[in-house]
């Protein structure tokens, strides 16, 4: 399993980050055959997208592609990419999209149609390191949004016959970073009706806290007063929205989840490897996936520190406050589908298993990323 460690803010830092951890953008040399389909599909598990990765000589010529499926049933794959995003789907599950790292576009499948077609997402002008394609959430129905150079919501709507960037009223603040730094907010998850805004690649002054802000189309940020007491680099919002989990990572200390509730914005934190109410002043495990199940359950998966000699790599799941092995493979990872589950064998890029109503069937190589639609 490849470590995903937060994005870079250089538009060549970034590539290679993102390349290395099997992510996409503008097509590479490759013909971008589609892989012969397997020869005993299971009943419809439901739909999920995913992400394939080829590794070339060296980070450059790294291919990837956008693959939405129906249980072992392609519904449409994009173009081969190269440096592209863990596939996110809209809020209504009608599209999955990933943003390549090199281009101000966003590549949208249809889990419809199959259609697939690249949305605009201008807005950053010369200001690509403070506001770029890579920060994209959904924020209701078939709308996505991102902000842009002046730290204004840009919201468009993918069920459009040509979707087009709209600017709106609403604008995040940024933060007193070190010394006269100033930090700016990224949209880092979504639910229907709110997207979240944090600040991931800065850092604050003291022992002040990285702030949370609950973005809607419909009123000022809300900022969340979590009490988390480490950095907030990526998030997911449960499946009715009323939760948001956030983490993130320091060098010298355990990696933690943090739980909040939403209407109130209060956060429960717990260490993901390490027992809890212990003081952790190393690391131990670097947090791969951050996943909320269909029922409710939270997930993460986990690479071990290659210094920390207690932690382990594999899934693990929150109950009741404590994490707990989920009872998967040590590598690899396994998303809950509708009727079934999309499982990644392997360490790395892996093989991609369906499993529904006792079949299996191997979908494709090569898989770095797979998710659910909602």
């Amino acid at each position: 399993m490849v470590s995903v460690r937060g994005f870079a803010r250089g538009v060549v830092v970034a590539g290679i980050a993102v390349a290395l951890s099997g992510c996409s953008g503008t097509a590479p040399p490759g013909d971008g055959a589609a892989p012969e389909s397997p020869a005993a599909p299971p009943s419809s598990a439901g739909v999920y997208a995913y992400l394939r990765v080829e590794f070339g000589d060296d980070w450059a010529e790294t291919a990837s592609e956008l693959v939405v499926m129906d249980g072992a049933e392609e519904i449409g794959r994009s173009e081969p990419l190269f440096l592209a995003t863990r596939p996110v789907f809209t809020a209504d599950g009608r599209y999955a999209f990933t943003m390549p790292s090199l281009l101000d576009e966003i590549v949208v499948v249809s889990a419809d149609s199959g259609e697939t077609r690249s949305v605009p997402c201008e807005g950053c002008g010369d200001r690509q390191a403070d506001c770029d394609c890579q920060f994209v959430a959904p924020i209701g129905g078939s709308r996505i949004a991102w902000l842009d150079g002046d730290h204004r919501l840009v919201v468009t709507d993918l069920a459009d016959a040509s979707p087009a960037p709209r600017q709106t009223d609403i604008t995040l603040r940024t933060e007193d970073g070190f010394l006269d730094e100033r930090v700016s907010p990224s949209l880092i998850a979504g639910t229907d009706g709110a997207a979240l805004a944090a600040y991931p690649h800065g850092s604050l002054p003291g022992d002040d806290l990285m702030p949370a802000y609950l973005v809607t189309l419909d009123g000022e940020p809300r900022r969340l007063e979590t009490g988390r007491p480490d950095s907030i680099e990526e998030a997911a919002f449960s499946p009715d929205g009323t939760r948001v989990a956030l983490t993130g990572s320091q060098e010298y200390a355990c990696a933690t989840v943090t739980v909040v509730d939403v209407a109130s914005g209060r956060g429960e934190t717990a260490p993901v490897s390490a027992e809890p109410g212990t003081t952790c002043d190393a690391k131990d495990v670097y947090i791969d996936s951050l996943w909320w199940d269909r029922d409710g359950g939270l997930n993460v998966t986990c690479e071990a520190d290659d210094e920390n000699a207690t932690a382990a790599d594999g899934q693990r799941r929150l109950e009741g406050g404590r994490w707990v092995d989920a009872g998967t493979a040590p590598a690899g990872e396994v998303r809950r589908l509708d009727d079934g589950t999309a499982t990644i064998e392997g360490d790395g890029p892996g093989t991609l298993v369906v499993e529904s109503d006792g079949e299996r069937a191997e979908i494709d190589t090569d898989v770095r990323y797979v998710t659910a639609a909602p």
